[in-house]
């Protein structure tokens, strides 16, 4: 009886020896996978200076990290946007493989990356890549990305993976877009902290509700009429609406206008014109918003028919046509009435 116990308990100690000998001969294999070809993520995105993609159709975007600066730059000729920067750097740090592509998928799968492949070159201040991703389509779940790594010598890695990012459900092929004009920063005025100094917004069409608002050397606040003369009323509301001009955005440069559209808008007077001056500014950053015809009919709450579109304006900035929310810049262009 005691033989037969102690026998039961050498067969269970071996077979756990030999269960634990094969966990750890696969951990270590698959850890040998992701070293060589499933290793997508970068553990120190700070150092990541250069982001080069590119499209099958011959679209690219080259974002650089600019030394001192809060924004990186795009193509060399433009700010980048800031949140679509900060998710591509979220997105290399915490990438993960979700599993290895079945191999009755590898085929189609293959065909699919040769063919509409996103190329993203990573760059960590040197001259070749430290990663190169080729980003295919999403899973039919869309719960993950079909995505290969480049081998380092210009090829890719002979086995792609299904990708997805921690805490994310959905794809990331998305995020890694070319269009230049989605890549802009869209800032119109930027003050953080107490940087705005003075403020202007000129009513074209009805010039007497012209006003300015400044803040002087001194921190003192004031409110100007369309002459240049101090006016004195509601501080506090005045100081709010003061604040709203810290940090403005416009909503797209892709203001869909037609060339005539765009010939006739350009040299038409604009409705309001905004100005604004920062504290070491001796040029104010300015931008002429034009009213946009509706594309479809909407009524006040009198049943009067809306000549504007309710939604949009066109603007001028930086001698460009864009496109702007009202819900934005209504706010800015009202005027309180306590001010007459």
């Amino acid at each position: 009886m005691h033989r037969n116990l102690r026998l039961f308990y050498i067969l269970l100690f071996v077979t756990a020896a030999a269960a634990g000998l094969r966990y750890y001969s696969q951990k270590t294999s698959g850890e040998l996978v992701v070293f060589e070809s499933a290793a997508f993520a970068l553990e120190d995105t700070t150092a990541v200076d250069r982001i080069f993609i590119a499209d099958k159709d011959g679209n690219s975007a080259l974002i650089e990290r600019v030394p001192g600066q809060r924004y990186w730059s795009l193509n060399g000729k433009y700010l980048a946007r800031k949140d679509a920067v900060d998710l591509l750097l979220k997105t290399f740090r915490r990438v993960v493989v979700q599993r290895p592509v079945p191999g009755a998928e590898l085929d189609n799968v293959n065909r699919l990356l040769a063919g509409r492949a996103k190329k993203v070159e990573i760059y960590q201040g040197g001259t070749q890549p430290e990663k190169t991703w080729y980003i295919g389509t999403a899973t039919q779940s869309h719960t993950g990305t079909y995505m290969v790594l480049g081998n380092g010598s210009g090829g890719i890695a002979k086995e792609p993976f299904v990708v997805h990012m921690e805490g994310f459900t959905g794809f990331l092929s998305t995020r890694f877009f070319t269009d230049e004009s989605e890549w802009r920063y869209t800032g119109v005025f930027d003050y953080p902290g107490k940087s705005l100094r003075k403020v202007e917004v000129v009513y074209h069409e009805t010039p007497r509700f012209s006003f300015a608002m400044e803040v002087d050397s001194n921190g003192d606040f004031s409110v100007l009429n369309q002459h240049g003369k101090a006016v004195v009323r509601d501080t506090l509301a005045w100081q709010n609406r003061f604040n709203h001009f810290k940090k403005i955005h416009l909503e797209t440069f892709n203001h869909h206008l037609s060339p005539y559209g765009l010939d006739s808008l350009s040299n038409a007077a604009p409705a309001f014109t905004m100005r604004a001056w920062g504290t070491v500014d001796s040029l104010p950053e300015e931008i002429h918003l034009f009213w946009k015809h509706p594309t479809m009919d909407t009524y006040d709450n009198e049943g009067v028919l809306n000549p504007w579109d309710g939604a949009r304006m066109y603007a001028k900035f930086n001698e460009e046509m864009v496109l702007v929310q009202r819900f934005v810049f209504d706010d800015l262009i009202a005027l309180p009435p306590e001010m007459y």
